[in-house]
């Protein structure tokens, strides 16, 4: 590594601090080090005497923070963990700086860390204020846990780390360097120990406390920076001219390079010997040439040769992975549910994301028991689906015993799956298809409502270690069986029972199949595979219990199969919908998501799920805008026939305002999912958001028709109609609601429109007193409607310090237009990075 051991400050996973050895292992001579060579402008040895002094276990600075612990050390201080004896409960990073700052220069110190406070960026580490207590100066900072870059590299990463791995990383420094130079703030001393990786994932860069501003020097006339470190500063950085943004940029661009290759972009040289040599970037072998020419043109050495804007590299350097924006507000996914609907409870998250595209299990079996239809068929007048569309109904299980439905289940989505990589068939995905479990209906009645041509139905019989599999292709214009076959054969033949399947349907319907679909053609261990598909079973139930037994079925799957990439794809997915379900989420839960998926795209960098559940977590965890978008188009690359991700980019084009392109997807996932009521609640939500009010309540009333059971679905309704001024009609669906927070929301809104403020302020106290800790969003959402407007803030301000999933419906929620032209609404949005 080509940088001096700043020890990951502000971690709890800290090696304990080495004082002897090359603080350089990749080769780059001490002189290097800013503790070897001073910059100008900074004290002599005799101003800095007692400075080096470390601190005691217990010691107490101004009286009031404890020191628990050393954290680690760097160039410009020691880190320490310390408590706040007058604020129970309160920790904090304390950074001793080693050193001696002018008296006439303190003030200007405390005024840029008040000025990096206001920054208030997801990405910057809070700078709290600058303190003196005897000789030692220090600064009082937010702390985290996970380690920083420069840890990550030396101990995980030493040749460098994958462009995917890192790209979270880039992004979010870049967001914050941004954000930084928009408001004028430079940070001067950029590099892989400043920049911080929490253990759920966010990286943050630290130290803009004593960075300069570009309008003049920190410190006093001709101090120059307080800090920097000559193998990532510039040229003219290393002359001592006033730093700007470019300048941050070429560290930035440094830290890239370091980053992904494990080398300095220049060896051991100094931006000054690397010039007067002559040397160039070497590209990296793992970019393209234009990533390549992005990183030598930030690594330029004249400024006015070097890349501009923050923007303008990153730009560059993505490629087709990003769309062309400012970093700040990359799109990314979003999760928006019921986003009309007062709240988005953790529950309605998971059906989003974590289950868009389950089987609704309570609607689904409230509809299995009855007779009616699912919906009105079209005529055969009208019937025209496209001449190679099918849909494959769930096989019936015929064992005798209901504990083997998960394997029938399992095998008709693993069907499914086979078919759609057929470019010439249109696959009805898995939650439309499955509506008809159970129904005894004519299979011409499912295929008009389906929009299909065909229809692939079939039993199966599993004893201990055999199967019995019929499977039959049907036309649906005149209910003519195309093929039909049994197949009785061991348990560890089904994978050879599916491929023989989808090759008879596609020879049946002259189409071709492109094969392969599991990582490297490898099978699975069947015992594995049959507790996936078990995993999975439970997972579509999507309660609490139910997601932590397939939890264990994924692990117990990955206990006999250690490199089953899938099982390790879903394993992070159940992970992701326990951390939705059980409330906030939390650094812990996180991480385990994140190990499991890392481990499952390691195994099969083209696994869709895994990228789909990436966006999913970037999106509604970790509000990682460009990740959650990368992982997209990463899903849209490795398989455009997929299901997944329209989905996916209609969540992303709503949570960023983007409502046309938001609705074209929505009616893309609709055409390959027609009864699915995720898709259908999607639609409705953005054609709220377009203001087209009657059509968005005749989608809120189709989903009623079709899953009378959905969560949410009469609040949505009720909202739409208060929207249309419908108010005894909106107020008779409220009532109907069975969610308590949407009801009790619903509720408050519909009195006040309609002039009954008492009630509307009993609901309002009732939501308050019920959801305060979990749904700050959708109390805001009521102040907003009611005109309440600090209060709507005081709301907000509250959930997006939680990180409520319900934030993410903030720039296109209806109920907050009144908070529009508020300026504080404009700050929020650039908290959340939510503005293009």
């Amino acid at each position: 590594m080509s940088e001096e051991r700043d020890r990951a400050p502000l971690s709890t996973e800290v090696a304990p601090l080495e004082t002897e050895g090359d603080p350089y292992p990749s080769g780059r001579r001490d002189s290097k080090s800013p503790d070897a060579e001073r910059v100008p402008g900074s004290s002599d040895d005799s101003e800095t005497a007692g400075l080096d002094e470390r601190l005691a276990i217990g010691q107490r600075l101004s009286g009031r923070y404890r020191i628990e612990r050393e954290l680690g050390e760097g160039g410009m201080g020691v880190v320490y963990l310390a408590t706040d004896e007058q604020v129970v409960g309160e920790t904090f990073a304390i950074k001793v700086l080693k050193e001696a700052v002018h008296p006439e220069a303190l003030e200007l110190l405390r005024e840029e860390v008040r000025k990096t406070r206001k920054l208030s960026h997801p990405n910057i580490v809070d700078m709290h204020s600058v303190n003196v207590d005897g000789r030692k100066l220090y600064v009082l900072m937010e702390y985290l846990e996970g380690k920083s870059l420069n840890a990550l590299l030396e101990e995980e990463f030493g040749r460098g780390m994958p462009f995917s791995r890192a790209w979270p990383i880039i992004e979010d420094v870049g967001a914050a360097l941004g954000y930084a130079h928009d408001h004028n703030v430079i940070h001067s001393d950029l590099k892989p120990a400043n920049i911080f990786v929490t253990t759920a994932g966010k990286s943050k860069l630290l130290d803009f406390g004593i960075a300069r501003v570009s309008r003049g020097p920190l410190l006093d006339k001709g101090s120059g920076p307080l800090a920097l470190t000559p193998a990532y500063a510039s040229c003219e950085m290393l002359e001592g001219k006033e730093a700007d943004r470019r300048d941050d940029i070429y560290s930035f661009a440094c830290v890239i390079y370091e980053t992904l290759s494990g080398e300095h972009p220049f060896g051991d040289l100094s931006a000054l010997e690397a010039r007067e040599a002559g040397t160039r970037v070497p590209p990296l072998a793992g970019l393209s040439r234009g990533q390549n020419a992005a990183l030598a043109r930030a690594l330029a050495f004249d400024r006015e040769a070097r890349t501009a804007s923050v923007e303008k590299l990153l730009e560059r350097l993505a490629g087709e992975r990003l769309p062309r924006s400012r970093p700040a507000a990359f799109l990314g996914a979003a999760v928006i549910g019921v986003v009309a609907a007062v709240g988005l409870t953790y529950l309605a998250l998971d059906r989003l994301w974590v289950s868009r595209h389950s089987v609704v299990v309570a609607g689904g079996t409230s509809n299995a028991q009855q007779d009616t239809p699912l919906t009105t068929a079209p005529t055969a007048a009208t019937f025209n689906p496209p001449p190679h569309a099918i849909a494959v109904l769930p096989f019936v299980n015929i064992s005798g015993d209901k504990e083997q439905e998960y394997f029938s289940d399992g095998l008709s989505e693993e069907l499914i799956d086979h078919l759609v990589h057929s470019a010439d068939l249109k696959v009805i995905a898995r939650t439309s298809s499955f509506q008809f479990k159970g129904r005894n209906e004519d299979v011409r009645s499912i295929a008009r409502k389906l929009g299909v041509t065909y229809v692939l139905e079939g039993s199966v019989r599993k004893g201990r270690e055999q199967l019995r599999i019929t499977a039959q292709l049907i036309r649906a214009s005149d209910g003519v069986q195309l093929w039909s076959q049994s197949y009785d054969r061991n348990l560890v033949d089904i994978f050879q029972v599916q491929e023989e399947i989808g090759e008879k349907v596609s020879q049946a319907l002259h189409v071709a199949l492109r094969s392969g679909h599991r990582a490297g053609n490898l099978e699975p261990d069947v015992r594995a595979y049959n507790l996936v598909l078990e995993g999975n079973y439970f997972k579509e139930r999507r309660t609490l219990r139910d997601v932590e037994k397939a939890a264990q079925l994924y692990q117990q799957a990955i206990d006999i199969n250690p490199d089953y990439a899938l099982a390790w794809g879903r394993l992070a997915s159940a992970y992701l919908s326990e951390e939705v379900l059980k409330g906030p989420p939390s650094d812990d839960q996180s991480r385990r998501v994140l190990d499991a998926l890392d481990r499952a795209i390691q195994l099969d960098p083209n696994l869709a799920w895994a990228y789909y559940t990436r966006a999913g977590f970037e999106m509604s965890i970790a509000w990682n805008w460009a990740a959650a978008k990368a992982a997209t188009e990463r899903l849209h690359e490795i398989d455009p026939r997929s299901h997944l991700w329209p989905s996916a980019l209609a969540d992303l084009a709503l949570a960023f305002g983007n409502v046309d392109r938001a609705l074209e997807l929505d009616q893309e996932d609709l055409a390959r999912n027609p009864l699915d009521p995720n898709a259908l609640d999607s639609l409705g939500t953005a054609l709220c958001a377009a203001n087209r009010l009657q059509e968005c309540l005749e989608t809120r009333l189709r989903i009623l028709q079709l899953h009378p059971e959905f969560g949410g679905v009469n609040s949505s309704v009720g909202l739409a109609r208060l929207s249309l001024g419908e108010l005894a009609a909106a107020l008779e669906a409220m009532l109907r609601e069975s969610n308590e927070d949407y009801r009790l929301g619903g509720l408050s809104l519909i009195y006040w429109a309609m002039g009954r403020r008492g009630e509307s302020n009993a609901a309002l106290r009732s939501l308050t007193d019920a959801f305060a800790s979990i749904d700050g969003y959708g109390i805001a959402m009521v102040h907003a409607y009611r005109g309440e407007i600090d209060d709507a803030f005081r709301w907000l301000d509250r959930a997006y310090q939680r990180h409520e999933y319900g934030m993410l419906g903030l720039k296109t929620d209806p109920l907050l237009r009144n908070l529009h032209r508020d300026r504080r609404f404009q700050a929020l949005l650039r908290r959340m990075r939510l503005l293009d």
